[in-house]
C-alpha cells in the first residue's frame, strides 16, 4: 500500500517555518546593511521651524497692503461704485456686490488716511 504522506522532509536544519522562509537561499547574496537617512520625525537640529507669528504677520502685511490700495483706488477715483441691476448669471450678479464692497472699504480707508496721517500732513508736520 502507498501512503499519501511520506517521512520526507525538506526543512533540513531548520527549526520552524519562518525559518525556512528567511533563510538565505543558494544563489542569495547576504544583505548589505547601508546607512539609511533618518526619519523625518527623528530628525534634529539645523532646520528652524516656521511659527504661527510669522504666517500670522505675514497675513496681516497683506490685509493691511489690500486696505491701502483699496484706498488708494478709491481717492483717485480708478474704483467706484458699481450700478447693480437684474442680470442673469452668478458672477454678473456677484461682481457689482464685491465692487461696491470694495468701494465701501476703500472709502473707510480714505476717512483713516484722513482722521490720521493726514491732519500731520495738513498741519505741515512731516512724518
Amino acid at each position: 500500500m502507498v501512503n499519501s504522506v511520506s517521512n520526507f522532509s525538506f526543512r533540513a536544519n531548520a527549526m520552524n517555518a519562518q525559518d525556512l522562509i528567511n533563510s538565505p537561499g543558494q544563489f542569495s547574496s547576504p544583505a548589505s546593511v547601508g546607512s539609511l537617512p533618518v526619519d523625518s520625525f527623528e530628525a534634529t537640529g539645523s532646520k528652524k521651524k516656521k511659527s504661527v507669528a510669522k504666517g500670522f504677520l505675514a497675513t496681516s502685511l497683506v490685509a493691511l497692503g489690500a486696505f491701502v490700495g483699496l484706498g488708494y483706488a478709491v481717492r483717485k477715483g480708478y474704483l467706484s461704485k458699481a450700478i447693480i441691476n437684474d442680470s442673469d448669471g452668478f458672477i454678473k450678479k456677484l461682481w457689482p456686490k464685491t465692487k461696491n464692497l470694495g468701494h465701501t472699504i476703500g472709502e473707510f480707508a480714505g476717512k483713516c488716511w484722513d482722521k490720521t496721517i493726514g491732519k500731520l500732513l495738513a498741519n505741515g508736520k512731516t512724518v
